[in-house]
Order: C-alpha cells, then sequence, then structure tokens
C-alpha cells in the first residue's frame, strides 16, 4: 500500500465520526500544549537568574567573615587591593537602616554604607543625579543615593534630587537615583539607600566592615583570587576564617536548580499526554470492534495483515500528530498568555520538537495493541459479526 493510499484510508477513517475524533485529539492537544507551557515557565526563570548575575558580572566574589573572633576591617580592605594582582576592584559593606521619613510619609528602608566605587563593580548606572565622591566617603557627607523603589513609595516617581530626608531622624541630601533593576535574588536594590561607608560605620558605632564585594579581572581568575584571599586570612586568623561566595558558583547551582525545576514541570505535563495516550487506545479499540466487517471484506479481497496493522497504526499516530500539532500551537499561545499576567516564560524549541515527537510516539505506542487486534481477525468471524 502506497504513504498516499494509507493517508486518505486513515484520513477517511478518523473523519467517519469527526466529534469522537476530536474529543479523543483533545487529550492530546492538552497534554502537549501543558508541556510546553509548563516548560516554558521553567526556561523562563532559568534565563531570569541568568540575565540577572549577568547583569552584576559573574566574575564577582562575596567575602564575609566566618568566626565571631575574626574582624574585617577597612585597613584589610586596602591590603588585599595590594596582595591580590589578580583583583580588579574591593568594595567594602556596612549594613545600616532605619525609618525613613519625608514630609510626613514613613518607611523602613534597609541602607548600605558603601564606596563611590559601587555603580562601577555594579554596573549599576543612574537614574537621575551622581553618586557619592572619595572626597564625601572620607569627610562622612550626610548624602544617600536611593533606590528606585524609594523614590516611587516617596516622591510618587517625582525626581527627589536635592531633597532632604530623614534617616533616624537625621537630615540627608539626596543626590542621586538609581536606575531600576528589579529584584536580584531578594537582593532588592531598588528597595535600598546607599550612603558614604564611614556614615555608616559612625551610625553604628564601629570601625568593622560586614562584608566586602571583590571583583576579579576576569571570569577565568575568580578561583585565584578566592584562593589567594582566603590563604591570607587563614595566615591570619586560621582555618575557616573567611566564607567567599562566588557569582558563578551560585550561578551554577540555581541553574541546576531551576533545570530540574523545569523537568519535574515538564513530567507533571507528560502525565496528562500518556493520559490522552490511553484514550486514543480506547477510542481506536472501539474502532476496530464497529469496523469488523470492513476488515473482514478487505481480508477477503486480498489484504495481508500488516497492510490492516499498519492502517490502524498510521490511523492512531495521525490523530495523535494532528493533536500534537494543535497542542503546539496552544502550548506557544499558553506560555505568551502567562508571560503577560506574571513570570516570564520562554518557550524552548527543544521542549517544542520533543513534545510533539512524545506525541506521535504516543500514537504509535497505544495503537499498537487496537492495530494487531484487527489484524489477527478471521476474514471469515469479521464477515459474519454484526
Amino acid at each position: 500500500m502506497k504513504l498516499s493510499d494509507l493517508f486518505g484510508v486513515s484520513l477517511r477513517g478518523l473523519t467517519t465520526n469527526k466529534m469522537r475524533s476530536a474529543l479523543t485529539m483533545l487529550g492530546v492537544v492538552i497534554g502537549v500544549a501543558s508541556v510546553i507551557a509548563l516548560v516554558s515557565v521553567g526556561e523562563g526563570a532559568r534565563k531570569d537568574v541568568v540575565e540577572s548575575f549577568e547583569s552584576i558580572g559573574t566574575n564577582i566574589l562575596k567575602l564575609y567573615m566566618n568566626r565571631w573572633d575574626a574582624r574585617l576591617t577597612l585597613d584589610q580592605v586596602n591590603e588585599l587591593k595590594q596582595r591580590v594582582p589578580d583583583m580588579e576592584m574591593a568594595l567594602p559593606q556596612v549594613y545600616w537602616g532605619g525609618r525613613v521619613t519625608y514630609e510626613g510619609r514613613e518607611r523602613y528602608a534597609s541602607a548600605q554604607g558603601v564606596t563611590e566605587i559601587f555603580p562601577r563593580i555594579r554596573s549599576h548606572d543612574l537614574y537621575a543625579g551622581r553618586f557619592f565622591t572619595a572626597v564625601e566617603v572620607e569627610i562622612a557627607r550626610p548624602v544617600v543615593v536611593i533606590g528606585w523603589q524609594v523614590m516611587q513609595e516617596l516622591f510618587a516617581g517625582r525626581n527627589p534630587v536635592g531633597r532632604y530626608i530623614f534617616i533616624e531622624q537625621e537630615p540627608f541630601e539626596i543626590i542621586g537615583v538609581l536606575e531600576e533593576k528589579g529584584e536580584n535574588l531578594g537582593e532588592g536594590v531598588d528597595r535600598m539607600m546607599f550612603v558614604p561607608l564611614s556614615v555608616a560605620q559612625r551610625r553604628r558605632g564601629t570601625d568593622k566592615v560586614d562584608e566586602v564585594l571583590l571583583k576579579a579581572r576576569s571570569q577565568d581568575t575568580v578561583e585565584a583570587v578566592q584562593l589567594t584571599v582566603e590563604r591570607i586570612f587563614q595566615a591570619r586568623y586560621g582555618d575557616d576564617a573567611v566564607y567567599i561566595w562566588t557569582q558563578q558558583s551560585m550561578l551554577e547551582q540555581l541553574q541546576e536548580s531551576t533545570r530540574t525545576m523545569t523537568l519535574m514541570l515538564g513530567a507533571i505535563a507528560g502525565v496528562s499526554l500518556l493520559v490522552g495516550g490511553i484514550g486514543v487506545m480506547n477510542i481506536m479499540l472501539v474502532a476496530v470492534t464497529e469496523r469488523t466487517r470492513e476488515i473482514g471484506l478487505r481480508k477477503a479481497l486480498g489484504a495481508r495483515q500488516s497492510q490492516i496493522l499498519l492502517q490502524f497504526l498510521f490511523e492512531s499516530a495521525l490523530l495523535c500528530s494532528l493533536g500534537g500539532v494543535a497542542g503546539v500551537v496552544l502550548g506557544i499561545g499558553g506560555s505568551g498568555l502567562v508571560a503577560k499576567l506574571g513570570p516570564k516564560t520562554a518557550v524552548s524549541p527543544a521542549s517544542t520538537v520533543i513534545a510533539f515527537a512524545f506525541s506521535v510516539l504516543v500514537g504509535f505506542v497505544f495503537g499498537v495493541y487496537p492495530a494487531m487486534r484487527a489484524a489477527r481477525l478471521e476474514p471469515v468471524d469479521a464477515l459474519r459479526s454484526d
């Protein structure tokens, strides 16, 4: 039997009862669409993580003291600049914050004491105004650069540069607003304020530094910077004195987590596709029963067992293939709808191809038993059936 003849016979078999074929196909459509839409959510989350890290740079390291008796001071940070040749810059940070008021409006906001290199090491541009200078850090001038969200909440989006806010009842002049960056793994720079490091240290009454951001000259030198810094503090305080967190290692861990989540979402959606396959098998068994006389007549006219088997197998695969095509269209549309409603999505070409191929495979696998049952019918028995 030619492929064109096989296609024509199978198509006629499906169109004999259009409503039943459409309802059977619906299970496959929903299964394929679910796989594509849910995998696109996981893929969107993975891309969002990657973009978030790349916006800062994968050559960033974060240094914490790991023991209460080990101190991290500004002098030690300056020493690192001299002793670690592969390190481009180091940003000491001191956490501070409290009640922020402006014209009767009050909110709580976290603040960080940093130096003038913050915009460069974080690759963070300014929306308005400027960042403070090295001189302002040295003289502890009470100035502040606020995040995008702080501007929205206190100033309703109006440019606040030149105005004064009160942080814990002390006046600070706003000299700049950072560009909107979005949430970075909960860090929320948009919701923070930044003051000169010396100001934060004085307000907290300490000369210590909470953490240091280190920037390696390239991604290839990250490991060298990490080992060198660990050895410097090991010689001073002993083992396990510091903990160094790298952007690259965290990125790899999060990518692995999002991949696992994507696979789980795909597997959950794949179950619905298998259920659709069971529906296809059920309908094909019904079709074999209804068309018993047709099968007997074809066998009496010389059709071979393999031709009967191939006809019903191809019919099952065609049903699932058409459902797969409709499911791909619905899944891509559903992914776009989800993206408009909230979380980012990204349709993966690989997941689309796999979902469609799996729908065809389901057609073949779940069509085998009905096709074999049709092929094994004896012509005499088939022709005698009602």
